[in-house]
């Protein structure tokens, strides 16, 4: 059925619907789409069915649905870059080989922080358990902590009284309360740091990486083996992660691949 200016009223409910999926960030039960799309739940329903289809929306095990990861894909095509392991893995090599330790960047999906690329320091013996696609749950990562924090006010409240602070070590943060620090710990300093929460020799350190308008898209950490670093240390590293995070945040809106301190 086409509507006013030549619009398809099917493709015209879609494109608002995949808006309000990523305007709202939380996800949303079907009778939260219906409603605010003013249709019937059985319309709403065949909608959703369709682009969970196409993995352009997941439901999740609560029946709630979000948007889908492949459409970070479509949007990095968009915007002049193929994969944004590719663009940001120059600069994850660079920081892991300064700083002998752990380069990861994730988005958040869901509840769970998702590893889309990793790069190991090679003089290391040590390897850390984590790989590309793993999840873990947000509150325990660095990485989580900005991609929480970067949410708009209203999905970040929501996000958290729904979340599940499950105990990992002694360090966890186990309440909205005590995460919450943490998330105001990062806007005052510019990036995250975990301090052993999910494990107890693991350090990671974390800061957005953003597009254009400033939007987090991803988050880059740095994972350090450990039990105690000095306030100095934290600093030199936070610095060090936020620095390779606006580097990858510049070459991503651009498209090139320069290294830390390479002259543009």
């Amino acid at each position: 059925m086409v509507v006013g200016d030549g619009a398809v009223k099917s493709a015209e409910r879609v494109a608002t619907l995949l808006e309000l999926l990523a305007g709202n960030q939380a996800p949303m039960r079907l009778v939260e789409v219906a409603t605010e799309l003013d249709i019937p739940k059985s319309s709403a329903h065949g909608l959703l069915q369709t682009l969970a289809a196409h993995d352009l929306v997941v439901r999740d095990d609560m029946g709630r649905y979000r948007i889908g990861l492949k459409l970070f894909s479509l949007a990095a095509n968009a915007l002049g870059f193929l994969d944004v392991r590719e663009i940001a893995r120059p600069t994850m090599e660079a920081l892991a080989a300064r700083q002998h330790a752990t380069c990861n960047l994730a988005v958040l999906d869901g509840h769970d922080v998702l590893y889309v690329e990793k790069v190991e320091d090679r003089s290391n013996p040590v390897r850390l358990v984590t790989h590309v696609g793993t999840r873990l749950p947000a509150h325990v990562t660095s990485l989580g902590k900005v991609l929480v924090a970067e949410m708009p006010e209203s999905s970040r409240k929501l996000w958290i009284s729904e979340h599940d602070f499950t105990k990992f070590t002694s360090q966890t943060r186990t309440t909205p309360a005590t995460f919450t620090r943490d998330l105001a710990a990062y806007r005052r300093d510019g990036f995250a740091v975990d301090a052993r929460e999910f494990h107890d020799a693991i350090h990671g350190f974390a800061a957005p990486v953003t597009d254009r308008a400033g939007t987090a898209v991803a988050a880059l950490s740095l994972t350090t083996l450990g039990t105690r670093l000095s306030r100095d240390a934290r600093t030199e590293i936070g610095t060090e992660v936020c620095a390779a995070a606006a580097e990858i945040s510049r070459n991503l809106t651009t498209g090139g691949v320069l290294g830390i301190g390479d002259e543009t």
